[in-house]
């Protein structure tokens, strides 16, 4: 996975506004652009607009972000490869996983690694944000952690900083005792139609429907109807629709 991908140049420009009273503004002087309270960002190997934002705004760069991150993987000691699996770039947004091999829970079938997933963008859709999830190896489905791990958030108008990234993450590994009995009980407690509910309010009333036709619902796992679920984010919803339907994912079951 190429990294320069996610690392385009960006700037922020002027935006000009016609007062219809006279000449156009003279782009050559910024002296006749009207007060608007607006910037563009573009991205400049193109020279297209992503966006229109408020001047208070701070472009925080793709690039910063990652090479912030993994001057701070490198210094945390720990295994962790780029996981194209779930990442993907778009002009005005950005999702990058990063999966750490050697820190591993486990279900019945597989071992499932720890992950990281960076958040980006440049059109105020979402702030800066990372949380921490896991991907099964048997099948590459990706889950998010977000309700017993958290998430951190942090809105465009503020500043960013990873500078407790190593905290996060010694915080995330403390936590494994507590994931591992909550996959446990999962394995171990029967689904029901309530949660098949919630999976149609949540997710997607088409893949409720397909799990009633396709299982016994009484006879399965929780941990079973999970990673059914999982199963579809992961293979069949494109990349940048997956976080909202992961964290969906994360209230329903309790991770």
């Amino acid at each position: 996975m190429d990294l320069k991908d996610f690392c385009f140049p960006v700037s922020q420009r002027a935006v000009a506004v016609d007062d219809f009273s006279g000449n156009l503004v003279d782009w050559g002087n910024e002296n006749t652009y009207l007060t608007n309270g607006y910037k563009s960002i573009v991205r400049d190997d193109t020279n297209k607009v992503i966006s229109i934002v408020k001047d208070s705004y701070r472009i925080i760069r793709n690039k910063t972000l990652i090479n912030e991150l993994l001057q701070f993987l490198a210094a945390s000691g720990e295994n962790f490869r780029i996981d194209d699996s779930h990442s993907f770039v778009q002009s005005n947004r950005m999702r990058l996983m990063v999966t750490f091999p050697n820190l591993t829970l486990q279900d019945s079938e597989s071992d499932i690694n720890l992950s990281l997933f960076l958040h980006n963008s440049y059109d105020m859709s979402e702030g800066v944000r990372f949380y921490f999830g896991a991907i099964r190896a048997v099948c590459t489905n990706g889950m998010v952690f977000g309700d017993i791990l958290g998430r951190y958030y942090s809105k465009h108008t503020s500043g960013f900083s990873l500078e407790d990234f190593a905290e996060k993450l010694d915080e995330a590994k403390a936590h494994f005792p507590a994931i591992q009995r909550r996959i446990d009980t999962l394995e171990h407690v029967p689904a029901n139609g309530e949660l098949v509910e919630g999976v149609a309010d949540k997710i997607s009333k088409r893949l409720a429907d397909q799990i009633l036709a396709e299982m016994d619902v009484n006879r399965i796992s929780q941990w079973q109807l999970l990673n059914r679920v999982t199963n579809y984010i992961s293979h069949e919803v494109d990349k940048p629709h997956r976080a909202r339907h992961q964290r969906s994912v994360s209230q329903l079951f309790g991770l």
